[in-house]
């Protein structure tokens, strides 16, 4: 995230949709793809300004499906401008904090090996549909392997998980680099039923703009049904895997 604060969903009406997706060979140029049976018509592309605490238009979508997501180049400094004019209208006391490498990717309770842990790190919120005039709301976008991990994003954890990968955009403020495996113990609230929850982390970002891979690897059930993931791998990667798609959740 990008500051230090919170915003809430309604629950949600599940829209699967595959994309046809493209990215160009150079990570910090766009974001461009073709949403397959997309009836909205000429749409814009949104993200959740948590600085104005609105929405802001990132992107444009056709008739078509096809949409296209340009990423800034020089994304930290529009966000500490952004940031700076915010505080000027903000109340006495009211702070922005700015994620790091190391708050972003950290473990209490082992130690994880990091270059640059101290590099601002801000990743960007997952992308929204509307209408040309932003009332008719689409939907919100993950760049997943399975649907089902869409809707345990959408969910904010709570709805079962399968074996799979999601996707996410960061922008680094410098070359930084995270090593290491975390394991934490975690109860089911079922007893002393419990579990190992370890995720292993092996990061190469470069400066500016990072697809960052949280392939969930390993799974938990515990006694009442409910899944969990129990190891999760977090790796950057270059281009985008095969088999992605794109699923679109109602807000």
């Amino acid at each position: 995230m990008l500051i230090l604060m919170t915003t809430t969903k309604n629950n949600i009406l599940v829209i699967v949709i595959t994309i046809l997706f493209g990215f160009s060979s150079n990570a910090q140029e766009s974001i461009t793809g073709t949403i397959s049976n997309y009836s909205m018509g000429e749409g814009i592309i949104n993200s959740y300004d948590m600085l104005a605490r609105d929405r802001i238009q990132i992107g444009e979508i056709n008739a078509k499906g096809d949409f296209n997501i340009p990423l800034d180049k020089d994304y930290l400094t529009t966000i500490k401008v952004q940031a700076e004019k915010a505080g000027e209208n903000a109340s006495s006391g009211w702070e922005i904090s700015f994620n790091t490498v190391g708050t972003t990717f950290e473990c209490f309770g082992a130690e994880m090996e990091y270059e640059n842990r101290e590099a601002f790190l801000i990743g960007v919120p997952n992308p929204e549909i509307s209408d040309k005039d932003g009332k008719n709301e689409g939907g919100v976008m993950y760049a997943v392997s399975q649907p089902e991990i869409a809707e345990w994003l959408h969910s904010y954890e709570q709805e079962n998980i399968v074996k799979g990968y999601y996707l996410r955009w960061f922008f680094a403020e410098e070359a930084a680099s995270v090593n290491g495996e975390c394991i934490i113990p975690a109860y089911t609230g079922s007893g002393e039923e419990n579990y190992k929850n370890s995720t292993l982390t092996n990061l190469e970002l470069q400066k500016g703009w990072n697809i960052v891979k949280y392939m969930i690897t390993e799974i938990f059930t515990d006694s009442n049904g409910k899944v969990v993931p129990s190891k999760t791998e977090i790796s950057s990667i270059k281009t985008l895997p095969e088999d992605i798609m794109w699923v679109q959740l109602k807000i």
